[in-house]
C-alpha cells in the first residue's frame, strides 16, 4: 500500500481520536483551572471519580472492539497481506467500516436492541434537553464538547462530567420578596428563564427520538444514514452562538411539556422492545430475562461498550437525583421509585419522569397519604 493510501486509511481513526481529545481538552479546560475544583465538595469529587471510572471501563471495551475487528478481518479473508504491521493495519482500516460495524453489533438481536435503545432514547431525549436547558441556564460553556464525548466515547462519561460542572457552578437561588401572606419569607425560587425551551432544542430532540423509533434493520442500506442523522440531531441544540438561537420566542415550549412528551415516547418504545424481548424467551421469568440480557451484553465487545455505558449512565443519573449539585441534602425519598422505573423501563423513561416532576408528584402523594393516616394509640 502506497503512503497516500495508507494515510487515507489512517485518517478515519485519526480524526476519531482527535475529536475525542478535543472534547476532553475543552471540557477539562473549563473545569480543572477553576478555583472551586481545588476546593470542591465531596459531591464534585464523586462525579469526577464516576467520570474517570466510566471512561476507563467503556473505553477499554472500545479498544477490545477494535482488536476483535482486526482479528476477525484477517480470520475472514482468504489471502495474505504482505508488508509491515502498519500495512496490515492500514489494509484492515481501508476495508472495514468500524463505526457501522460497531452499531450493527449493537442492534444485532432483540436483547442487543433492548440495551442500546435505552441508551439512545436517554441521550437523544431527556439528557439532551437537560444538557442544553440546564447548561445554558447555569452558563456552562462549550456544551457541544459534552455531546462530542457522549457520541464518541460514552454517554455516562459525558453526563458525569456535566454533573461535575453543575456541582462546581451551583446556581444561586433568588429570594422571594416579602409578602404579607408568605409563611416563610426566607423561601427561595429558581430562576424563571428555564421555564421554556426554543424550537431549536425541541424539534431536533423530537426528530432524534423519531429516528430511534424507525431504526432500520442493520442489513438495510439506510442503517448507517439513520445512525448518522441521530448523531447530528443530538449535536444541533448544543451548537454555540450565533448558530444557537431562541427565536421565534413566541413558539417556545414549556420544558415540562417537552419532558412529558419524551416520557410518553419513551414509554411506548421501551414497552415495545421489552415485550419483544420477553416474547423471545422460551421460559418467561425475571431470572431468564436477566440471563438473556447478560448474554447479549457480552456477546460482542461493541455490545459490551453500549451495555456498560447504559449501566454507568443509569447509576450516574440515580446518584445525581439523590445528591444533586451538593447545595441541598440528599433526596432519598425518590430513590425507590427512581430505581423501580429505571429497572423496569430503563433510564430513558425514569429520567424524563424525574425531570418532568412525575416521580416527585408520586412520592409527595404517598407522603401525604401516609401523613393523613390516623395514628393508633
Amino acid at each position: 500500500m502506497d503512503p497516500l493510501q495508507q494515510a487515507i486509511a489512517f485518517s478515519g481513526p485519526a480524526f476519531y481520536f482527535l475529536f475525542i481529545f478535543l472534547g476532553f481538552y475543552v471540557v477539562l479546560s473549563d473545569i480543572i483551572p477553576s478555583a472551586s475544583f481545588r476546593k470542591s465538595s465531596p459531591v464534585a469529587k464523586v462525579y469526577g471519580c464516576l467520570a474517570f471510572a466510566s471512561f476507563l471501563h467503556t473505553f477499554a471495551w472500545i479498544i477490545l472492539d477494535l482488536k476483535w475487528s482486526y482479528e476477525n478481518f484477517y480470520n475472514s479473508v482468504n489471502y495474505t497481506v504482505v508488508g509491515s504491521q502498519m500495512d496490515k493495519i492500514a489494509h484492515w482500516l481501508d476495508r472495514t467500516a468500524l463505526f457501522k460495524e460497531a452499531w450493527m453489533h449493537g442492534y444485532d438481536g432483540i436483547f442487543n436492541h433492548w440495551w442500546l435503545e435505552n441508551l439512545c432514547i436517554f441521550a437523544a431525549g431527556a439528557w439532551t434537553v437537560f444538557l442544553v436547558s440546564e447548561g445554558r441556564r447555569k452558563k456552562i460553556p462549550h456544551l457541544w464538547a459534552y455531546m462530542i464525548i457522549a457520541e464518541l466515547v460514552a454517554v455516562s462519561t459525558a453526563s458525569c462530567l456535566f454533573y461535575l460542572a453543575l456541582s462546581l457552578q451551583a446556581i444561586k437561588l433568588k429570594p422571594i420578596p416579602h409578602k404579607k401572606n408568605d409563611d416563610d419569607i426566607n423561601a427561595v425560587l429558581p430562576p424563571e428563564d428555564d421555564a421554556t425551551v426554543p424550537l431549536m432544542l425541541t424539534i431536533p430532540v423530537l426528530l432524534a427520538l423519531f429516528t430511534v423509533s424507525i431504526r432500520p434493520d442493520p442489513s438495510s442500506p439506510d442503517f448507517l444514514l439513520n445512525i448518522i442523522v441521530l448523531h447530528v440531531l443530538c449535536l444541533v441544540p448544543t451548537l454555540p452562538a450565533p448558530l444557537w438561537t431562541t427565536r421565534p420566542s413566541a413558539l417556545n415550549v414549556p420544558v415540562l411539556t417537552v419532558y412529558f412528551a419524551i416520557t410518553a415516547m419513551a414509554f411506548v418504545l421501551r414497552l415495545q422492545s421489552t415485550m419483544a424481548a420477553v416474547s423471545s424467551l422460551d421460559t418467561v421469568g425475571i431470572v431468564e430475562f436477566v440471563q438473556e440480557a447478560a448474554n447479549a451484553m457480552h456477546s460482542h465487545p461493541a455490545m459490551a461498550t453500549f451495555a456498560w455505558d447504559t449501566i454507568w449512565t443509569t447509576a450516574a443519573w440515580c446518584i445525581w437525583n439523590v445528591i444533586g449539585d451538593g447545595t441541598e441534602g440528599p433526596n432519598l425519598q425518590s430513590l425507590i421509585p427512581l430505581l423501580s422505573f429505571s429497572a423496569g423501563f430503563g433510564v430513558s423513561m425514569s429520567a424524563p419522569m424525574t425531570l418532568g416532576n412525575v416521580i416527585e408528584e408520586l412520592t409527595s402523594k404517598e407522603e401525604t397519604k401516609f401523613q393523613g393516616q390516623p395514628v393508633d394509640n
